[in-house]
């Protein structure tokens, strides 16, 4: 609770930042530089007309509009790997990757990599045919279930796990392939249940199954899953500005504004709302920024709720639940810091 202190050792100096590297390179350049896998539609992947669309884009989309003013501002670059997506942001190719990524020690210690915040509370999850009349994981005793294999990712290491603690024993098919291509032995009838993250699997199954409702994600989450953006180490200002338009985002749904609602909050008289909005002055400058920048990326890509449900949510293809990514007052792990 220690605000006003912080704020007092800000004001004279004793607690400052690193150079904004990134930020000026950004303005510089007139374009944020976004790191994405860019193949898994709800969180990056080109649409018909070849605009990127998903979670993933539009978070990098807000951040363009918090720096630069415009949303459009953002070049997207895709990357072939998980490790080659660090990579990048390591030797700075890109300012930002959001590419559906969980944050884990191995990819943070000894790296030059911050993680900024939550985006997406996922979990491993199965999936199964709907005519297989299979309800829950302890039902899956003897099945054979199609996994990545360890150079992948890591839930084959999961998987197991689960398996023991359920008392059940499972016959891994374990691929070297992710995305679309963990799906084809599972649709060629080489295994009886699929597993991987519970919002890949919910995107595969709309875009990747012949007949989206013959598979069900069962409602067992086999791991924590929590998906962050990264950016590079060092720059604490760049740092400041990609995380607080995280929670900006989601403290606009908290506070009930919107893309559509901005226009009335401009006349609140809400404090909380003045501050966010930038009615009153103070956060943008120290982030060097304009006092309008959250303000910018809440009209021009919505709020967090607005983002989601776009992309995932129940009334998008995918038709994901909120569940863990809901607001906090709502039952979900969603919780925006507070701004003073």
């Amino acid at each position: 609770m220690r605000r006003c202190f912080l704020g007092f050792l800000m004001m004279l100096g004793l607690v400052g930042t690193a150079p904004a590297q990134t930020l000026d390179a950004v303005r510089q350049r007139g374009e944020l530089r976004c790191g994405v896998f860019g193949q898994l539609p709800g969180f990056s992947a080109p649409d018909l007309q070849g605009r990127m669309r998903g979670l993933d884009a539009d978070f990098c989309r807000a951040v363009a509009a918090a720096v630069l003013g415009d949303a459009e501002q953002v070049g997207f670059v895709p990357a072939a790997s998980l490790e080659a997506g660090l990579a990048q942001v390591e030797a700075g190719t890109v300012d930002l990757l959001s590419s559906n990524m969980t944050i884990t020690a191995m990819r943070d210690a000894g790296r030059n990599l911050t993680p900024i915040g939550v985006l997406l509370y996922d979990g491993q999850a199965v999936m199964v045919r709907t005519d297989a009349n299979v309800a829950s994981f302890a039902q899956l005793n003897g099945k054979r279930i199609c996994v990545a294999a360890p150079e992948v990712d890591g839930s084959l290491g999961i998987l197991r796990n689960a398996a023991t603690r359920a008392g059940i024993t499972v016959q891994p098919v374990v691929t070297r392939q992710s995305g679309a291509s963990l799906l084809d032995d599972f649709k060629d009838g080489r295994c009886d249940a699929v597993t991987a993250d519970a919002a890949a699997l919910a995107t595969l199954r709309v875009t990747d199954l012949p007949d989206p409702a013959g598979a069900v994600l069962l409602p067992e989450r086999l791991s924590r899953e929590p998906l962050t953006p990264f950016v590079r180490g060092g720059d604490e200002r760049w740092r400041q500005i990609v995380t607080w338009t995280l929670h900006a985002l989601v403290a606009a749904e908290e506070l009930e504004v919107s893309s559509t609602t901005l226009d009335a909050a401009l006349r609140s008289d809400n404090a909380e709302v003045r501050f966010l909005i930038g009615l009153d002055r103070g956060l943008g400058a120290r982030l060097g920024l304009k006092d309008t920048w959250a303000a910018e990326a809440i009209r021009q890509v919505g709020n967090y709720g607005e983002i989601f449900e776009r992309n995932l949510g129940e009334g998008s293809p995918i038709g994901l639940e909120r569940g863990l990514s809901d607001l906090w007052r709502r039952g979900g792990l969603m919780y925006p810091y507070p701004f003073r």
